[in-house]
Protein backbone atom coordinates (compact mmCIF):
# COMPACT_ATOMS: atom_id res chain seq x y z
CA UNK A 1 0.00 0.00 0.00
CA UNK A 2 2.74 2.03 0.52
CA UNK A 3 4.73 1.49 -2.62
CA UNK A 4 0.76 2.52 -4.58
CA UNK A 5 0.36 5.49 -2.24
CA UNK A 6 3.70 6.73 -3.78
CA UNK A 7 3.22 6.25 -7.27
CA UNK A 8 0.05 8.34 -7.05
CA UNK A 9 1.28 10.94 -4.19
CA UNK A 10 4.95 11.35 -4.46
CA UNK A 11 7.91 10.34 -2.52
CA UNK A 12 7.20 10.24 1.33
CA UNK A 13 9.13 8.34 4.05
CA UNK A 14 8.01 4.82 5.38
CA UNK A 15 8.03 6.64 8.87
CA UNK A 16 6.04 9.08 7.97
CA UNK A 17 3.08 6.93 5.74
CA UNK A 18 3.26 3.99 8.99
CA UNK A 19 2.30 7.27 11.81
CA UNK A 20 -0.88 8.78 9.35
CA UNK A 21 -1.58 5.24 8.46
CA UNK A 22 -1.98 4.18 12.25
CA UNK A 23 -3.85 7.45 13.13
CA UNK A 24 -6.44 6.26 10.58
CA UNK A 25 -7.50 2.99 13.06
CA UNK A 26 -7.17 1.18 10.01
CA UNK A 27 -8.13 -2.72 10.34
CA UNK A 28 -7.71 -5.11 7.84
CA UNK A 29 -9.69 -8.24 7.38
CA UNK A 30 -10.84 -10.85 4.88
CA UNK A 31 -13.90 -9.79 2.61
CA UNK A 32 -17.14 -11.88 3.42
CA UNK A 33 -17.37 -12.04 -0.85
CA UNK A 34 -14.24 -13.84 -0.69
CA UNK A 35 -15.11 -16.77 1.40
CA UNK A 36 -14.49 -19.33 -1.51
CA UNK A 37 -16.25 -22.54 -1.67
CA UNK A 38 -13.66 -24.33 -3.92
CA UNK A 39 -10.97 -23.38 -1.73
CA UNK A 40 -13.11 -23.87 1.44
CA UNK A 41 -13.69 -27.31 0.08
CA UNK A 42 -10.19 -27.78 -0.76
CA UNK A 43 -8.85 -26.89 2.93
CA UNK A 44 -11.18 -29.39 4.37
CA UNK A 45 -9.79 -32.24 1.83
CA UNK A 46 -6.26 -31.55 2.64
CA UNK A 47 -7.37 -32.03 6.26
CA UNK A 48 -8.80 -35.18 6.16
CA UNK A 49 -5.77 -36.74 3.77
CA UNK A 50 -2.48 -37.82 5.30
CA UNK A 51 0.44 -35.74 4.57
CA UNK A 52 1.65 -38.54 2.42
CA UNK A 53 -1.36 -38.01 0.10
CA UNK A 54 -0.13 -37.08 -3.43
CA UNK A 55 -1.77 -34.10 -4.39
CA UNK A 56 -0.34 -34.40 -7.50
CA UNK A 57 -2.89 -37.06 -9.30
CA UNK A 58 -5.80 -36.15 -6.90
CA UNK A 59 -8.57 -34.74 -9.30
CA UNK A 60 -9.47 -32.82 -6.43
CA UNK A 61 -6.27 -31.18 -5.55
CA UNK A 62 -4.97 -30.18 -9.36
CA UNK A 63 -8.87 -28.90 -9.54
CA UNK A 64 -8.21 -26.31 -6.44
CA UNK A 65 -4.28 -25.28 -7.42
CA UNK A 66 -5.85 -24.41 -10.84
CA UNK A 67 -8.19 -22.27 -9.39
CA UNK A 68 -5.95 -20.68 -7.20
CA UNK A 69 -3.65 -19.98 -10.20
CA UNK A 70 -6.42 -18.57 -12.40
CA UNK A 71 -7.18 -16.54 -9.08
CA UNK A 72 -4.28 -15.44 -8.47
CA UNK A 73 -2.95 -14.58 -12.62
CA UNK A 74 -6.44 -12.46 -12.77
CA UNK A 75 -5.72 -10.64 -9.40
CA UNK A 76 -2.42 -9.61 -10.81
CA UNK A 77 -3.53 -8.12 -14.23
CA UNK A 78 -6.49 -6.29 -11.84
CA UNK A 79 -3.94 -4.71 -9.66
CA UNK A 80 -1.56 -3.93 -12.63
CA UNK A 81 -5.01 -1.79 -14.05
CA UNK A 82 -5.38 0.54 -10.89
CA UNK A 83 -2.12 2.44 -11.79
CA UNK A 84 -2.81 5.43 -11.99
CA UNK A 85 -1.56 7.20 -15.58
CA UNK A 86 -1.65 11.18 -14.82
CA UNK A 87 -0.32 11.81 -18.64
CA UNK A 88 -2.37 9.20 -20.66
CA UNK A 89 -6.28 9.24 -19.81
CA UNK A 90 -7.24 7.85 -23.14
CA UNK A 91 -8.23 4.65 -21.25
CA UNK A 92 -10.90 3.99 -19.13
CA UNK A 93 -11.14 1.01 -16.78
CA UNK A 94 -13.86 0.40 -14.61
CA UNK A 95 -14.83 -2.28 -11.88
CA UNK A 96 -18.49 -3.22 -12.81
CA UNK A 97 -20.78 -4.65 -10.59
CA UNK A 98 -24.69 -5.22 -9.21
CA UNK A 99 -25.05 -3.88 -5.85
CA UNK A 100 -27.50 -6.34 -3.54
CA UNK A 101 -31.28 -5.43 -4.23
CA UNK A 102 -32.61 -2.54 -2.20
CA UNK A 103 -36.09 -2.65 -1.26
CA UNK A 104 -38.20 1.09 -0.83
CA UNK A 105 -39.31 2.43 0.97
CA UNK A 106 -37.17 1.67 4.09
CA UNK A 107 -39.26 2.51 7.28
CA UNK A 108 -38.95 2.65 10.92
CA UNK A 109 -42.07 0.38 11.54
CA UNK A 110 -42.13 -3.18 11.16
CA UNK A 111 -45.35 -3.51 9.42
CA UNK A 112 -43.09 -2.62 6.09
CA UNK A 113 -40.92 -6.23 6.38
CA UNK A 114 -44.62 -7.73 5.41
CA UNK A 115 -45.20 -6.05 2.45
CA UNK A 116 -43.13 -6.04 -1.33
CA UNK A 117 -41.61 -3.52 -1.95
CA UNK A 118 -39.88 -1.42 -4.30
CA UNK A 119 -37.03 -3.44 -6.29
CA UNK A 120 -34.26 -0.74 -7.00
CA UNK A 121 -31.03 -1.45 -8.47
CA UNK A 122 -27.63 -0.01 -8.37
CA UNK A 123 -25.00 -0.89 -11.45
CA UNK A 124 -21.85 0.69 -10.08
CA UNK A 125 -18.99 1.53 -12.83
CA UNK A 126 -16.21 2.62 -10.04
CA UNK A 127 -13.02 3.94 -11.74
CA UNK A 128 -9.87 2.21 -11.11
CA UNK A 129 -6.92 4.24 -13.17
CA UNK A 130 -7.87 7.97 -13.36
CA UNK A 131 -8.45 10.32 -10.26
CA UNK A 132 -10.75 12.51 -11.95
CA UNK A 133 -13.55 10.00 -12.99
CA UNK A 134 -16.05 9.70 -10.50
CA UNK A 135 -17.39 6.22 -9.87
CA UNK A 136 -20.86 6.18 -11.32
CA UNK A 137 -23.71 4.37 -9.75
CA UNK A 138 -26.20 3.68 -12.66
CA UNK A 139 -29.99 3.57 -10.56
CA UNK A 140 -33.21 2.49 -11.36
CA UNK A 141 -35.97 0.57 -10.28
CA UNK A 142 -38.31 -2.18 -11.46
CA UNK A 143 -41.47 0.37 -12.44
CA UNK A 144 -38.80 2.03 -14.96
CA UNK A 145 -36.90 -1.46 -16.22
CA UNK A 146 -36.24 -4.74 -14.99
CA UNK A 147 -32.47 -6.72 -14.48
CA UNK A 148 -32.82 -8.76 -17.42
CA UNK A 149 -29.20 -9.30 -19.60
CA UNK A 150 -30.44 -6.46 -21.79
CA UNK A 151 -31.21 -4.11 -18.61
CA UNK A 152 -27.64 -4.82 -17.30
CA UNK A 153 -26.34 -4.27 -21.00
CA UNK A 154 -28.08 -0.99 -21.23
CA UNK A 155 -26.42 0.38 -18.10
CA UNK A 156 -22.98 -0.90 -19.97
CA UNK A 157 -23.99 1.27 -23.00
CA UNK A 158 -24.28 4.08 -20.49
CA UNK A 159 -21.28 4.15 -18.78
CA UNK A 160 -19.63 4.22 -22.01
CA UNK A 161 -20.99 7.13 -23.16
CA UNK A 162 -20.27 8.98 -19.98
CA UNK A 163 -16.86 8.06 -19.96
CA UNK A 164 -15.92 9.47 -23.31
CA UNK A 165 -12.99 7.42 -24.00
CA UNK A 166 -12.18 5.28 -27.36
CA UNK A 167 -10.86 2.17 -25.01
CA UNK A 168 -12.78 1.11 -22.43
CA UNK A 169 -12.00 -1.95 -20.22
CA UNK A 170 -14.26 -3.00 -17.47
CA UNK A 171 -13.74 -5.69 -14.50
CA UNK A 172 -16.45 -8.29 -13.17
CA UNK A 173 -17.34 -11.41 -11.94
CA UNK A 174 -18.17 -14.28 -13.48
CA UNK A 175 -22.07 -13.60 -13.41
CA UNK A 176 -23.60 -14.63 -16.11
CA UNK A 177 -26.93 -13.19 -16.00
CA UNK A 178 -25.01 -10.13 -15.50
CA UNK A 179 -21.72 -9.69 -17.14
CA UNK A 180 -20.95 -13.41 -18.85
CA UNK A 181 -24.03 -13.93 -21.31
CA UNK A 182 -24.40 -13.26 -24.96
CA UNK A 183 -26.54 -10.65 -24.75
CA UNK A 184 -24.37 -8.48 -23.41
CA UNK A 185 -21.41 -9.67 -25.79
CA UNK A 186 -23.86 -8.46 -28.57
CA UNK A 187 -24.68 -5.42 -27.06
CA UNK A 188 -21.20 -4.59 -26.69
CA UNK A 189 -20.09 -5.65 -30.36
CA UNK A 190 -23.33 -2.93 -31.20
CA UNK A 191 -21.59 -0.82 -29.24
CA UNK A 192 -18.20 -0.73 -30.54
CA UNK A 193 -19.43 -0.29 -34.15
CA UNK A 194 -21.77 2.35 -33.68
CA UNK A 195 -20.67 5.77 -34.68
CA UNK A 196 -20.27 7.19 -31.56
CA UNK A 197 -18.74 4.10 -30.13
CA UNK A 198 -15.33 3.99 -28.65
CA UNK A 199 -12.74 1.81 -30.89
CA UNK A 200 -12.42 -0.99 -28.34
CA UNK A 201 -14.01 -2.80 -25.69
CA UNK A 202 -12.62 -5.18 -22.99
CA UNK A 203 -14.34 -7.50 -19.65
CA UNK A 204 -12.18 -9.04 -18.08
CA UNK A 205 -13.07 -11.31 -15.23
CA UNK A 206 -12.16 -12.28 -11.92
CA UNK A 207 -12.23 -16.09 -10.71
CA UNK A 208 -14.91 -17.06 -8.89
CA UNK A 209 -15.02 -16.83 -5.25
CA UNK A 210 -12.03 -14.31 -5.47
CA UNK A 211 -14.00 -11.28 -7.02
CA UNK A 212 -13.25 -8.50 -4.52
CA UNK A 213 -13.64 -5.33 -6.99
CA UNK A 214 -13.64 -1.69 -5.95
CA UNK A 215 -17.28 -1.40 -6.97
CA UNK A 216 -17.87 -4.00 -3.80
CA UNK A 217 -16.13 -0.61 -1.46
CA UNK A 218 -19.17 1.80 -3.92
CA UNK A 219 -21.54 -0.22 -2.23
CA UNK A 220 -20.35 -0.67 1.42
CA UNK A 221 -20.03 3.42 1.91
CA UNK A 222 -23.64 3.19 0.42
CA UNK A 223 -24.90 0.57 2.49
CA UNK A 224 -23.50 1.98 5.56
CA UNK A 225 -25.03 5.30 4.87
CA UNK A 226 -28.40 3.25 4.47
CA UNK A 227 -28.31 1.80 7.52
CA UNK A 228 -27.32 5.59 9.44
CA UNK A 229 -30.98 6.25 7.59
CA UNK A 230 -33.40 5.34 9.43
CA UNK A 231 -36.22 6.24 6.66
CA UNK A 232 -35.31 6.55 2.89
CA UNK A 233 -39.35 6.65 1.37
CA UNK A 234 -38.97 7.52 -2.09
CA UNK A 235 -36.84 6.82 -4.37
CA UNK A 236 -34.76 10.19 -4.85
CA UNK A 237 -34.06 9.44 -1.37
CA UNK A 238 -32.14 6.38 -2.43
CA UNK A 239 -30.78 9.20 -5.06
CA UNK A 240 -29.65 11.87 -2.48
CA UNK A 241 -28.25 9.43 -0.03
CA UNK A 242 -25.83 7.52 -2.59
CA UNK A 243 -24.84 11.23 -3.80
CA UNK A 244 -23.92 11.51 -0.20
CA UNK A 245 -22.02 8.43 0.65
CA UNK A 246 -19.11 9.61 -0.86
CA UNK A 247 -17.40 12.15 -2.16
CA UNK A 248 -16.59 10.64 -5.79
CA UNK A 249 -19.80 8.68 -5.90
CA UNK A 250 -22.03 10.21 -8.56
CA UNK A 251 -25.31 8.66 -9.15
CA UNK A 252 -26.66 8.59 -12.78
CA UNK A 253 -30.49 7.82 -13.06
CA UNK A 254 -31.09 5.41 -15.61
CA UNK A 255 -34.24 6.94 -17.44
CA UNK A 256 -36.94 5.07 -19.96
CA UNK A 257 -35.63 5.76 -23.41
CA UNK A 258 -31.77 4.76 -21.86
CA UNK A 259 -33.46 0.90 -21.98
CA UNK A 260 -33.46 -1.87 -25.25
CA UNK A 261 -34.66 -5.08 -25.42
CA UNK A 262 -30.79 -6.05 -26.67
CA UNK A 263 -31.12 -10.16 -27.84
CA UNK A 264 -27.87 -12.30 -27.97
CA UNK A 265 -27.34 -12.94 -31.78
CA UNK A 266 -24.85 -15.43 -31.56
CA UNK A 267 -24.90 -18.57 -33.94
CA UNK A 268 -24.68 -22.19 -33.01
CA UNK A 269 -21.83 -23.14 -30.82
CA UNK A 270 -20.81 -25.81 -33.30
CA UNK A 271 -20.83 -25.23 -37.03
CA UNK A 272 -18.58 -26.20 -39.88
CA UNK A 273 -16.71 -22.77 -40.12
CA UNK A 274 -16.26 -21.91 -36.27
CA UNK A 275 -16.48 -23.16 -32.48
CA UNK A 276 -17.82 -20.69 -30.27
CA UNK A 277 -15.86 -20.73 -26.91
CA UNK A 278 -17.39 -22.13 -23.53
CA UNK A 279 -18.45 -18.92 -21.66
CA UNK A 280 -17.43 -20.38 -18.74
CA UNK A 281 -13.81 -20.39 -19.87
CA UNK A 282 -13.45 -16.75 -21.04
CA UNK A 283 -11.66 -14.66 -18.78
CA UNK A 284 -11.24 -11.54 -21.17
CA UNK A 285 -13.26 -10.48 -23.69
CA UNK A 286 -13.08 -7.73 -26.32
CA UNK A 287 -14.87 -6.35 -29.18
CA UNK A 288 -12.95 -3.76 -31.89
CA UNK A 289 -14.57 -1.23 -33.72
CA UNK A 290 -14.60 -2.39 -37.39
CA UNK A 291 -15.08 -6.55 -36.36
CA UNK A 292 -18.02 -8.80 -35.86
CA UNK A 293 -15.53 -10.86 -33.82
CA UNK A 294 -15.65 -11.98 -30.49
CA UNK A 295 -11.94 -11.49 -29.65
CA UNK A 296 -11.24 -13.92 -26.25
CA UNK A 297 -8.56 -15.53 -23.58
CA UNK A 298 -9.18 -18.69 -21.72
CA UNK A 299 -5.89 -17.42 -19.97
CA UNK A 300 -4.15 -14.32 -19.03
CA UNK A 301 -1.12 -15.30 -20.28
CA UNK A 302 -2.24 -16.32 -23.63
CA UNK A 303 -2.84 -14.25 -26.79
CA UNK A 304 -6.36 -13.37 -27.80
CA UNK A 305 -8.06 -15.71 -29.96
CA UNK A 306 -10.93 -14.48 -32.34
CA UNK A 307 -14.51 -15.75 -33.36
CA UNK A 308 -16.70 -14.43 -35.75
CA UNK A 309 -19.50 -15.00 -32.77
CA UNK A 310 -23.12 -13.58 -34.70
CA UNK A 311 -25.65 -14.84 -37.09
CA UNK A 312 -24.52 -14.13 -40.43
CA UNK A 313 -27.73 -12.37 -41.11
CA UNK A 314 -27.60 -9.74 -38.16
CA UNK A 315 -27.64 -6.72 -38.96
CA UNK A 316 -25.16 -4.96 -36.06
CA UNK A 317 -26.17 -1.35 -37.02
CA UNK A 318 -29.63 -2.25 -36.50
CA UNK A 319 -30.17 -1.03 -32.47
CA UNK A 320 -33.23 -2.40 -30.93
CA UNK A 321 -35.71 0.30 -30.61
CA UNK A 322 -34.94 2.70 -27.22
CA UNK A 323 -38.10 1.76 -25.18
CA UNK A 324 -41.03 4.48 -24.73
CA UNK A 325 -43.09 3.28 -21.69
CA UNK A 326 -41.81 2.08 -18.37
CA UNK A 327 -41.97 -1.27 -17.49
CA UNK A 328 -44.46 -0.76 -14.18
CA UNK A 329 -45.27 -2.57 -10.68
CA UNK A 330 -48.34 -4.19 -9.83
CA UNK A 331 -51.15 -1.96 -8.88
CA UNK A 332 -51.81 -4.18 -5.69
CA UNK A 333 -47.77 -3.63 -4.69
CA UNK A 334 -48.48 -0.04 -5.19
CA UNK A 335 -51.41 0.47 -3.00
CA UNK A 336 -49.84 -2.11 -0.54
CA UNK A 337 -47.12 0.36 -0.22
CA UNK A 338 -49.23 3.61 -0.21
CA UNK A 339 -51.29 1.92 3.02
CA UNK A 340 -47.92 2.01 5.07
CA UNK A 341 -47.86 5.67 4.70
CA UNK A 342 -50.20 7.34 6.57
CA UNK A 343 -47.63 9.41 8.24
CA UNK A 344 -45.61 10.60 5.41
CA UNK A 345 -45.89 13.74 3.68
CA UNK A 346 -47.85 14.41 0.71
CA UNK A 347 -44.95 15.67 -1.19
CA UNK A 348 -43.27 11.98 -0.59
CA UNK A 349 -46.55 10.01 -0.91
CA UNK A 350 -46.58 11.91 -4.69
CA UNK A 351 -43.65 9.59 -5.62
CA UNK A 352 -46.00 6.76 -4.93
CA UNK A 353 -49.36 7.78 -5.87
CA UNK A 354 -47.73 8.34 -9.55
CA UNK A 355 -45.59 5.06 -10.26
CA UNK A 356 -46.26 3.28 -13.09
CA UNK A 357 -48.34 0.60 -12.80
CA UNK A 358 -49.22 -2.59 -14.81
CA UNK A 359 -50.49 -5.29 -13.79
CA UNK A 360 -49.02 -7.55 -16.95
CA UNK A 361 -45.59 -7.45 -14.98
CA UNK A 362 -44.15 -9.91 -12.40
CA UNK A 363 -42.66 -9.16 -8.90
CA UNK A 364 -39.58 -9.19 -8.75
CA UNK A 365 -39.21 -9.33 -5.29
CA UNK A 366 -40.34 -12.91 -5.96
CA UNK A 367 -39.53 -13.78 -9.97
CA UNK A 368 -36.05 -13.12 -11.62
CA UNK A 369 -36.43 -11.72 -15.27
Amino acid sequence: MERLYITRHGKISYELYRRVFDSENISFATPSQDECEICLSYKQHSKEFLTEHDGDSCEICVYAKAHLDRARKARVEYDNEMVIDKENNSKKVFAADMQKIILLPKLTTKEHFFVSRLVTFNETFACLNNENEPDRVMLWHEAISGRSASDVACAFIKCIELSGSDDVAFWADNCVSQNKNWTLYTAMCQCVNANWGPNQITIKYLEKGHTFLKADSVHGSIGKKMRKKPEIITFQDFIDLCDEAGSNIKPVVMQVEDFRDFIGQHRSRKTKSCTLPLLSDVCVAGFRKGARSLFFKTNFDDEFQSVDFLKPKFNLSLWPAQKTQPRGIVVSKRNSIIRLLDSVSHVKKRFWLNIPTSDSVSDLVDHTE
